[in-house]
Protein backbone atom coordinates (compact mmCIF):
# COMPACT_ATOMS: atom_id res chain seq x y z
CA UNK A 1 0.00 0.00 0.00
CA UNK A 2 1.43 3.38 -0.98
CA UNK A 3 2.16 5.73 1.94
CA UNK A 4 -0.06 8.78 1.69
CA UNK A 5 1.59 11.18 1.49
CA UNK A 6 4.96 9.80 0.38
CA UNK A 7 7.73 10.57 2.85
CA UNK A 8 10.19 13.29 1.80
CA UNK A 9 13.10 12.01 -0.26
CA UNK A 10 15.57 11.09 2.47
CA UNK A 11 19.27 11.40 3.07
CA UNK A 12 20.66 8.11 4.39
CA UNK A 13 23.96 7.83 6.25
CA UNK A 14 26.09 4.76 6.86
CA UNK A 15 29.46 4.36 8.52
CA UNK A 16 31.28 5.56 5.39
CA UNK A 17 28.66 6.96 3.04
CA UNK A 18 26.02 9.59 2.44
CA UNK A 19 23.19 8.50 0.14
CA UNK A 20 20.78 11.10 -1.21
CA UNK A 21 18.91 12.13 -4.33
CA UNK A 22 20.76 14.33 -6.77
CA UNK A 23 20.42 18.12 -6.77
CA UNK A 24 19.93 19.76 -10.19
CA UNK A 25 23.24 21.62 -9.86
CA UNK A 26 25.03 18.26 -9.63
CA UNK A 27 24.55 17.55 -13.32
CA UNK A 28 28.33 17.85 -13.91
CA UNK A 29 28.97 15.19 -11.24
CA UNK A 30 26.41 12.83 -12.79
CA UNK A 31 27.98 13.38 -16.22
CA UNK A 32 31.47 12.71 -14.84
CA UNK A 33 30.28 9.53 -13.11
CA UNK A 34 29.00 8.18 -16.42
CA UNK A 35 31.84 9.50 -18.60
CA UNK A 36 34.64 7.96 -16.55
CA UNK A 37 33.20 4.46 -17.14
CA UNK A 38 31.03 4.95 -20.24
CA UNK A 39 32.65 2.18 -22.29
CA UNK A 40 32.13 -0.33 -19.47
CA UNK A 41 28.61 0.85 -18.58
CA UNK A 42 27.09 1.09 -22.04
CA UNK A 43 26.29 -2.63 -22.36
CA UNK A 44 24.52 -3.04 -19.00
CA UNK A 45 23.13 0.50 -18.53
CA UNK A 46 22.06 1.49 -22.05
CA UNK A 47 19.19 3.74 -20.94
CA UNK A 48 21.35 5.66 -18.47
CA UNK A 49 24.29 6.07 -20.83
CA UNK A 50 21.98 7.21 -23.64
CA UNK A 51 20.18 9.62 -21.31
CA UNK A 52 23.35 11.27 -19.96
CA UNK A 53 25.35 12.74 -22.84
CA UNK A 54 26.22 16.23 -21.61
CA UNK A 55 25.45 18.54 -18.69
CA UNK A 56 22.06 19.55 -20.08
CA UNK A 57 20.91 15.96 -20.48
CA UNK A 58 22.35 15.08 -17.06
CA UNK A 59 20.18 17.83 -15.55
CA UNK A 60 17.11 16.38 -17.30
CA UNK A 61 18.09 12.92 -15.95
CA UNK A 62 18.05 14.38 -12.42
CA UNK A 63 14.74 16.14 -13.02
CA UNK A 64 13.14 12.91 -14.25
CA UNK A 65 14.23 11.10 -11.08
CA UNK A 66 12.83 13.96 -8.98
CA UNK A 67 9.52 13.63 -10.82
CA UNK A 68 9.55 9.85 -10.43
CA UNK A 69 9.69 10.25 -6.66
CA UNK A 70 6.89 12.83 -6.65
CA UNK A 71 4.58 10.35 -8.41
CA UNK A 72 5.82 7.37 -6.39
CA UNK A 73 7.47 5.56 -9.29
CA UNK A 74 11.04 5.39 -7.98
CA UNK A 75 13.98 7.15 -6.39
CA UNK A 76 17.70 7.27 -7.08
CA UNK A 77 20.33 7.84 -4.40
CA UNK A 78 23.75 9.15 -5.34
CA UNK A 79 26.57 7.60 -3.29
CA UNK A 80 29.15 9.90 -1.68
CA UNK A 81 31.95 8.60 0.55
CA UNK A 82 32.12 10.72 3.70
CA UNK A 83 34.15 13.85 2.99
CA UNK A 84 34.33 13.25 -0.78
CA UNK A 85 33.28 15.89 -3.28
CA UNK A 86 32.45 13.47 -6.09
CA UNK A 87 29.88 10.64 -6.07
CA UNK A 88 31.08 7.11 -6.78
CA UNK A 89 27.80 5.57 -7.93
CA UNK A 90 24.09 5.29 -7.34
CA UNK A 91 21.43 2.94 -6.00
CA UNK A 92 17.91 3.10 -7.41
CA UNK A 93 14.58 1.82 -6.17
CA UNK A 94 12.54 1.81 -9.36
CA UNK A 95 9.47 0.38 -11.04
CA UNK A 96 7.56 0.51 -7.77
CA UNK A 97 4.30 -1.43 -7.89
CA UNK A 98 2.31 -0.24 -4.89
CA UNK A 99 -0.42 -2.83 -5.25
CA UNK A 100 2.03 -5.55 -4.08
CA UNK A 101 4.07 -3.43 -3.04
CA UNK A 102 7.40 -4.29 -4.63
CA UNK A 103 10.26 -2.56 -6.43
CA UNK A 104 13.39 -3.23 -8.43
CA UNK A 105 16.82 -2.47 -7.00
CA UNK A 106 19.48 -1.23 -9.44
CA UNK A 107 23.02 -0.13 -8.69
CA UNK A 108 26.07 1.28 -10.40
CA UNK A 109 29.53 1.83 -8.93
CA UNK A 110 32.55 3.41 -10.58
CA UNK A 111 35.39 1.03 -11.29
CA UNK A 112 37.72 3.10 -9.10
CA UNK A 113 35.49 2.47 -6.06
CA UNK A 114 35.12 -1.30 -6.51
CA UNK A 115 36.50 -3.80 -4.03
CA UNK A 116 35.93 -1.69 -0.90
CA UNK A 117 32.47 -2.95 0.11
CA UNK A 118 30.93 0.45 -0.62
CA UNK A 119 28.08 -0.83 -2.77
CA UNK A 120 27.16 -3.48 -0.21
CA UNK A 121 27.01 -0.77 2.43
CA UNK A 122 24.91 1.49 0.20
CA UNK A 123 22.55 -1.19 -1.09
CA UNK A 124 21.79 -2.64 2.34
CA UNK A 125 20.96 0.82 3.67
CA UNK A 126 18.58 1.46 0.77
CA UNK A 127 16.98 -1.99 1.07
CA UNK A 128 16.41 -1.43 4.78
CA UNK A 129 14.82 1.97 4.07
CA UNK A 130 12.62 0.45 1.35
CA UNK A 131 11.27 -2.23 3.66
CA UNK A 132 10.98 -0.20 6.87
CA UNK A 133 9.91 3.20 5.55
CA UNK A 134 8.16 2.45 2.26
CA UNK A 135 6.68 -0.80 3.56
CA UNK A 136 7.65 -2.81 0.49
CA UNK A 137 6.97 -6.54 0.63
CA UNK A 138 9.50 -7.51 -2.03
CA UNK A 139 12.70 -6.13 -3.51
CA UNK A 140 14.12 -7.75 -6.63
CA UNK A 141 16.97 -7.16 -9.03
CA UNK A 142 18.40 -8.52 -12.25
CA UNK A 143 22.03 -9.29 -13.00
CA UNK A 144 23.70 -10.36 -16.19
CA UNK A 145 25.21 -13.85 -15.74
CA UNK A 146 28.47 -12.46 -17.10
CA UNK A 147 28.54 -9.76 -14.42
CA UNK A 148 29.68 -11.88 -11.50
CA UNK A 149 30.26 -8.87 -9.23
CA UNK A 150 26.66 -7.75 -9.57
CA UNK A 151 25.26 -11.22 -8.92
CA UNK A 152 27.55 -11.72 -5.93
CA UNK A 153 26.50 -8.36 -4.49
CA UNK A 154 22.80 -9.24 -4.78
CA UNK A 155 23.37 -12.47 -2.87
CA UNK A 156 25.58 -10.77 -0.29
CA UNK A 157 22.70 -8.34 0.34
CA UNK A 158 20.43 -11.30 1.07
CA UNK A 159 18.59 -11.59 -2.25
CA UNK A 160 18.03 -15.17 -3.40
CA UNK A 161 18.60 -16.26 -6.97
CA UNK A 162 15.15 -17.19 -8.24
CA UNK A 163 15.77 -18.04 -11.87
CA UNK A 164 17.23 -17.21 -15.26
CA UNK A 165 15.27 -14.87 -17.51
CA UNK A 166 16.24 -15.56 -21.11
CA UNK A 167 16.54 -12.68 -23.58
CA UNK A 168 15.45 -10.36 -20.79
CA UNK A 169 17.11 -7.09 -21.84
CA UNK A 170 18.73 -5.47 -24.83
CA UNK A 171 22.15 -4.16 -23.96
CA UNK A 172 23.91 -1.14 -25.32
CA UNK A 173 25.63 -3.51 -27.74
CA UNK A 174 22.24 -4.05 -29.42
CA UNK A 175 22.10 -7.73 -28.45
CA UNK A 176 19.60 -9.54 -26.26
CA UNK A 177 21.00 -10.81 -22.96
CA UNK A 178 19.84 -13.19 -20.27
CA UNK A 179 19.66 -12.10 -16.65
CA UNK A 180 19.48 -13.80 -13.31
CA UNK A 181 16.49 -12.79 -11.22
CA UNK A 182 17.07 -12.22 -7.49
CA UNK A 183 14.44 -11.52 -4.86
CA UNK A 184 14.08 -10.71 -1.18
CA UNK A 185 10.94 -10.49 0.95
CA UNK A 186 10.27 -8.08 3.76
CA UNK A 187 9.79 -10.96 6.19
CA UNK A 188 13.17 -12.48 5.30
CA UNK A 189 14.91 -9.10 5.55
CA UNK A 190 13.45 -8.24 8.94
CA UNK A 191 14.17 -11.74 10.27
CA UNK A 192 17.78 -11.42 9.11
CA UNK A 193 18.10 -7.94 10.62
CA UNK A 194 16.81 -9.25 13.94
CA UNK A 195 19.22 -12.19 13.90
CA UNK A 196 22.21 -9.95 13.19
CA UNK A 197 21.25 -7.31 15.77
Amino acid sequence: MRPNPLPPAPELRTARLTLRPWHPDEAPAVLQLIEQDRARLTRDFPKTTRAVQDEASARVFIEIWDADWLIGKGIQFGIWPQGAEAPVGFVSVRNIEWEVPKAELAYLLSRAAEGQGLMHEAATAVIDWAFRTLGLERVYCHADPENQRSAALAQRCGLRREGLLRNNFRGGDGLLHDSYSFGLTRADWLAGSTESA
